[in-house]
């Protein structure tokens, strides 16, 4: 049975011993976000609208990645994994820890730099307003947040698998995987639907092809997709964090 008490400890142990790190992650945040939107600024005429929407993407999955990146990251020191699978605590509450420091904690200090961040580049162009601002649940921005758990789970699941270098290992590992998935996904469907040209594909969205000279997009019916957005935001974020959990689980036992 999970103890939440234990969960609170392993919660204020890795704030108070990482604290000057998070302090100095902050900042260097803040400084990336300013620093984006400068360049979008200096470089306006380049850039064709929703740029907010870019710096969002950019600094939500590169400090979001190497944050993850750092929880669970003694496990690939050998000098501290030990004493770390010693800690009195149980895998499944060592997960949580990390997932409410990842996605909660994490999450809640980002978007609160990068408001502060995007009000100071309004403010600085003569355009703040409130509908100016970034809605991340406008047109289906918010997906990103669910993009961004998996993320998380997949890169705390490399720090468990791998050993030194762990997150570089998980990225080489990430990209060779999705190739192959996207080739694949294109080769099936070409093997189903032989009469057509498949131009492009998305698995559990959509695939395009050339017909007449024109490219016609064919999306998923409103049930299957459904039952896509379910798998993709639901179950396959859930299934990364239980994999976690398994091999630190695993870990522990060996």
């Amino acid at each position: 049975m999970i103890h939440f008490p234990t969960i609170w400890l392993l919660l204020q142990r890795q704030l108070k011993e990482n604290s000057r790190i998070y302090s100095i992650g902050i900042v260097v945040l803040l400084a990336l976000l300013l620093l984006m939107f400068l360049v979008v600024h200096q470089w306006r005429d380049s850039f064709s609208g929703a740029v907010q929407n870019g710096v969002f993407l950019i600094g939500l999955f590169i400090s979001g990645g190497l944050f993850s990146s750092h929880m669970l990251g003694e496990i690939s020191k050998s000098s501290s994994g030990m004493w770390f699978l010693a800690i009195p605590a149980k895998a499944s509450e060592k997960v949580i820890a990390a997932f409410c420091i990842c996605i909660f904690l994490f999450l809640g200090c980002f978007l609160l730099l990068y408001y502060f961040s995007e009000s100071i580049y309004l403010f600085f162009i003569q355009k703040w307003h409130f509908e100016n601002m970034l809605h991340p649940f406008k047109n289906g921005f918010y997906q990103l947040f669910f993009l961004y758990i998996s993320l998380s789970g997949v890169i705390l699941l490399g720090n468990v698998l791998f050993g030194a270098y762990s997150f570089i290992k998980t990225l080489l590992a990430g990209i060779l995987l999705l190739m192959v998935f996207g080739y694949a996904n294109g080769f099936i469907l070409q093997l189903l639907l032989p009469e057509v040209n498949i131009l492009s594909s998305m698995a559990f969205d959509h695939f395009l092809f050339a017909h007449l000279g024109e490219n016609i997009k064919v999306s998923l019916d409103p049930v299957n997709n459904w039952w896509s957005s379910l798998f993709v935001r639901g179950f396959f974020p859930l299934a990364i964090w239980v994999a976690v959990w398994l091999k630190l689980k695993e870990k522990e036992i060996g």
